[in-house]
């Protein structure tokens, strides 16, 4: 087993997802159910989370990047879980929000092991748990 192939199965085993692996890319394939409310309408529809690292260096570091659909008042638990996780933020991470009023999608990428990548993004949606159970 390649250190590409082991990579990708802890990163499964922290996400609880599966993965694919396709040449020098790491598909990470985790759903989440969301439940939006608008005015006179309610939705529940399951999405795949848009994850994957790509590029895999010597010294374990990787492209990562993921697409994030929350619910707006999702949002500040999702990033402060994000950003106060125990390993900082690397400084070529970059985030780019982009809203509406039912629905935030939120792009995050940086250059860091996908371990420690995938580790901060399953804290980060484990905290939006509480938030589930409310709604």
């Amino acid at each position: 087993m390649n250190q590409l192939q082991q990579t990708a199965i802890e990163v499964a085993s922290l996400l609880d997802a599966e993965v694919e692996v396709t040449g020098e890319t790491c598909l990470v394939k985790k759903k989440r159910q969301l439940n939006i409310h608008t005015d006179q309408n309610n939705f529940s529809c399951m999405l795949e989370l848009d994850i994957s690292f790509k590029k895999l260096k010597d010294n374990g570091h990787a492209m990562n990047i993921a697409e994030i659909l929350l619910l707006p008042e999702e949002l500040p638990a999702f990033t402060a879980a994000w950003s106060s996780f125990y390993r900082p933020l690397p400084v070529n991470f970059k985030q780019r929000c982009e809203t509406n009023p039912n629905i935030v999608c939120l792009h995050l990428e940086s250059m860091e092991c996908p371990k420690d990548f995938a580790a901060r993004l399953s804290a980060a949606l484990q905290a939006l748990e509480p938030l589930e159970s409310i709604s």
